[in-house]
C-alpha cells in the first residue's frame, strides 16, 4: 500500500528581517507596590479564582 504525502500549497514564505527605525529607548521604573498592581489585574482579566489572587498577595 502506497502512501499519500500531501504537499503544501503555495509558494514558501521568505525570511522577514525585523528592522526598526527608532534609535531611543526608554525603561519604565514601578514601585513593588505598582507591580504587584499590574500583575494581579492582569490575572483578573485573564479569569483567575479569588483564592489564587489571594496566595499572589
Amino acid at each position: 500500500m502506497k502512501k499519500h504525502v500531501i504537499k503544501q500549497r503555495g509558494t514558501a514564505l521568505k525570511e522577514r528581517r525585523l528592522t526598526s527605525k527608532t534609535t531611543e529607548s526608554f525603561t519604565i521604573e514601578y514601585t513593588l507596590h505598582e507591580a504587584l498592581d499590574i500583575f494581579l489585574r492582569a490575572k483578573v482579566a485573564e479569569g483567575v479564582r479569588q483564592r489564587t489572587l489571594g496566595e499572589y498577595v
